[in-house]
């Protein structure tokens, strides 16, 4: 009812707004005219010329034209508000243009009325849960990569735009670089088998998709650095880190280049600095701005990147398929999307640790009536053809646009130089139906619970990520986080670091963090590792290969 009034006011506006409105002929002039006379000589009684109420509705009769051409306007005004608001309803969507809400408190021209002609007052806004609220009364249910996108990278309310998730005392999760740094030293082993393998490349670009606090790519430099020195070579490298947080760049900064050194911005705008071992740094915004020669050999890490890429959701109906879209309701107990309690991605993290404070929301899930344009999407691929009815997938296009990229630096120098390491939890092959998740100071919330302060995670489809792959790249794995580990030396790393510790309780420590790493009861089997190399590449150490 509230939308279907919202509708009509704002056709009543448009007409008034409307050039015949204001035209001498028209039945909406304003000027009052002499009562016509009845055959009897008595005034009759007017027509129903429009009056003007304050709330800003018109009453009178209003001809086809005029009416068809206000609904027109108005049309055309939802068209622009829905654009602006929700973003592109691309089936792919273009992740060079991210659709942004309004970043402060709306105005009405930032809910699409403009001019004289709004008579609404100014809704506040000051989080993102009055955001949401606000479009989805304007304009119904958004979707749900909107909301997700707006949740983690609104440029003023968003995740990680507004904080350090990692930082240690107040931080809402750990990752397994922050645990021990074993973890990176393990994949700079496998970056200097790899770069060998291929006639050690002299220039080399190692670019980093989502770097965190930066702990990962400088552990992995440290030992692949010290590994090139000592075998007596040289190799011009530049490190890239796609990160668009300021607060994570300073922290990366912090992490990878000595103190005192300078945080220079270039004539394209971008951050740079030069890191402890002698190789530029470059922070950019997207992967669109990774730069590169022709003869470079470039390294790919993307260690939790895919896990928090937008999704949609779908429901397989007798009718076809269904979008999922975010609604908002008042006190929402959210039931209807589970929390993790199989394979959780950190054993200390399981949905037994929710509180029911944390599955209240003001939003939640509704499945859409008819088909929306995202409903072509689960079409395009025989991997959905077959589902029964009843049938639920997450289906990340983000993740196509993103391994696009990705292959192209893998492929960049033509020469058969290049790889690409993803690093994230998720099933090997089946398709993730409903893992969207919140984590929100070490635990598993609804994914709906304080917009912008709780960090949103998905099972990464591994299965896809490959079928993408195959055409462009040898793709290898994924194999298990544990098992990888192991067969890069983690075992032996662990034990030299656990036999020369100096204290008991530092022995203890590192033995836990081995066993956080690789137990499969932990991190070591829903995380998993999985390789690109150019075509025609023989499978790397650690997917079948040996160093």
């Amino acid at each position: 009812m509230i939308r279907g009034f919202h509708r009509t006011l704002c056709i009543s506006r448009a007409l008034r707004n409307s050039p015949k409105f204001h035209s001498k002929s028209s039945n909406f002039d304003k000027t009052t005219e002499a009562a016509p006379k009845s055959p009897n000589g008595e005034d009759s009684k007017p027509e129903a010329n429009p009056l003007v109420h304050e709330n800003g509705l018109y009453y009178g009769k209003f001809t086809q034209e005029e009416y068809e051409s206000a609904k027109a306007f108005v049309t055309t005004q939802y068209a622009k508000l829905e654009r602006e608001i929700k973003g592109t309803h691309d089936v792919r969507e273009n992740l060079g243009k991210i659709p942004q809400f309004p970043a402060s408190a709306a105005s009405s021209a930032a809910l699409g009325h403009t001019g004289p002609t709004s008579h609404r007052k100014s809704p506040v806004v000051n989080s993102l849960s009055d955001l949401f609220q606000e479009t989805i009364k304007t304009t119904g249910p958004i979707s749900l990569s909107a909301y997700m996108r707006q949740c983690l990278t609104h440029p003023e309310l968003g995740y990680y735009t507004t904080r350090d998730p990692l930082e240690a005392s107040a931080g809402d999760f750990i990752t397994s670089p922050e645990i021990s740094s074993v973890f990176g030293e393990m994949i700079g082993v496998w970056l200097y088998a790899v770069w060998t393998s291929q006639g050690q490349p002299s220039s080399v670009n190692v670019v980093e998709f989502g770097p965190g606090r930066g702990t990962l790519v400088h552990d992995a430099m440290s030992v692949f650095s010290r590994f090139v020195k000592k075998g007596g070579n040289s190799v011009q490298g530049n490190i890239w880190l796609i990160e668009a947080s300021p607060v994570l760049r300073k922290e990366q900064w912090k992490a990878l280049c000595p103190a005192g050194s300078a945080f220079e911005t270039d004539a394209d705008g971008f951050n740079f600095s030069t890191s402890k071992w002698g190789n530029k740094v470059t922070w950019v915004d997207t992967e669109k701005d990774v730069k590169c020669s022709s003869d470079d050999c470039n390294y790919i890490l993307a260690h939790e990147f895919f896990d928090a890429l937008p999704i949609k959701s779908f429901v397989r109906t007798e009718k076809g398929w269904r979008e999922h879209l975010v609604e908002h309701t008042h006190a929402v107990v959210n039931t209807q999307l589970k929390l993790p309690a199989a394979e959780d991605k950190d054993k200390n993290m399981t949905s037994s640790d929710t509180t029911p404070e944390e599955l209240l929301t003001e939003f939640h899930l509704t499945a859409s009536i008819k088909e929306t344009p995202s409903s072509t999407v689960p079409k395009m691929s025989s991997r959905f053809a077959d589902l029964p009815v009843g049938s639920r997938i997450e289906v990340c296009s983000d993740a196509e646009l993103y391994m696009s990229r990705i292959m192209e630096l893998v492929n960049n120098n033509g020469k058969g130089q290049g790889a690409a390491l993803i690093i994230d939890y998720g099933p090997a092959a089946e398709i993730p139906s409903n893992s969207l998740r919140g984590i929100y100071k070490h635990k598993f919330v609804s994914p709906f619970f304080r917009p912008g302060e709780v960090d949103l995670s998905i099972d990464v489809d591994f299965g896809n990520l490959k079928l993408l792959a195959q055409p462009h790249v040898q793709a290898y794995g994924p194999v298990e986080q544990g098992d990888w580990l192991h067969t890069m030396g983690a075992g032996h790393r662990f034990d030299q670091l656990i036999k020369s510790a100096n204290s008991m309780a530092n022995k203890e420590s590192l033995y836990e963090s081995y066993l956080r790493l690789t137990e499969k009861e932990q991190m070591g089997k829903i995380y998993k590792f999985l390789a690109l190399m150019p075509k025609g590449s023989e499978a790397p150490v650690g997917f079948g290969g040996s160093l």
